[in-house]
């Protein structure tokens, strides 16, 4: 209707009411795309606050599974140097066959990594990563996930120890079971929980598995490699923690603007 009514004035030769006219369709124009532009930072703004609410959550979630997994490593690595104790010096750990026979078996056991960042693989994934935008925080939160201490901790924590399958190979069967039903406990699927439990055997029975441990030096030097792997796993997931947590405290920040 506006072009027909200018196209009108243009016939008659109102240029005044022509230039009015023109000029009311522009600032329409104008308003609408300035109102447009509006709703959409609007919405951006929007959805960069509910990644942030979620990349908090998983920030959360993570410091909690790191707990659990450095309380786990160091689960293992005492049952390591009661092991690796008797190894090198003839020390029964806690002064028994059967518990010697049980820290080289717990010492075994490992706990994968796995970073919770689905949301950040979201955003990187649609390219949305600037809807974060405090750019000091969006870094922080892409180094976290991409280049920082998460990355050793795969390489570190994701390996399957020779330990682990020679140890195994060399404990009988019955014992194994034994330790899997009555030593052993997962949690809600995730949570590993290594139990105090009753020999199922006589501590002469165990001496003789332990003695065959001990004359072993290629088990022993794989002992070693492994507790110190397992130590400087710990140290990655403590540092891991710390950024989180911190990642963690900035995000609460940047939320409490909006």
């Amino acid at each position: 209707m506006a072009l027909r009514a200018i196209a009108h004035r243009f016939r008659d030769h109102d240029w005044f009411t022509v230039g009015i006219e023109v000029l009311i369709v522009f600032v329409g124009v104008y308003f609408g795309l300035q109102f447009s532009n509006w709703n959409q930072d609007r919405q951006d703004t929007a959805r960069g606050v509910e990644y942030l609410q979620r990349i908090h959550g998983e920030l959360q979630k993570e410091s909690t599974l790191l707990d659990n997994m450095v309380g786990f490593g160091t689960r293992v690595g005492g049952y390591g140097a009661g092991a690796i104790g008797y190894a090198e010096t003839g020390t029964l750990y806690q002064g028994s066959a059967w518990k010697t026979l049980l820290a080289y078996y717990q010492a075994s056991q490992i706990a994968p990594y796995r970073q919770p960042s689905t949301t950040f693989d979201e955003l990187r994934s649609s390219g949305e990563l600037q809807l974060i935008r405090n750019a000091g925080l969006r870094n922080r939160i892409s180094e976290h996930y991409d280049q920082g201490s998460a990355s050793h901790a795969l390489e570190v924590l994701g390996v399957v120890p020779a330990y682990r399958e020679h140890v195994r190979g060399m404990t009988p069967w019955p014992i194994q079971h034994y330790i899997w039903t009555r030593c052993y406990r997962m949690d809600d699927g995730v949570t590993q929980q290594l139990l105090d439990c009753p020999s199922p055997v006589s501590e002469s029975e165990a001496l003789a598995v332990i003695d065959a441990y001990r004359k072993d030096p290629t088990l022993t030097g794989q002992l070693r490699f492994w507790l110190a792997t397992q130590s400087t796993g710990l140290m990655i997931m403590r540092a891991i923690k710390s950024d989180s947590e911190s990642i963690g405290r900035d995000v609460q920040t940047e939320l409490g603007k909006h």
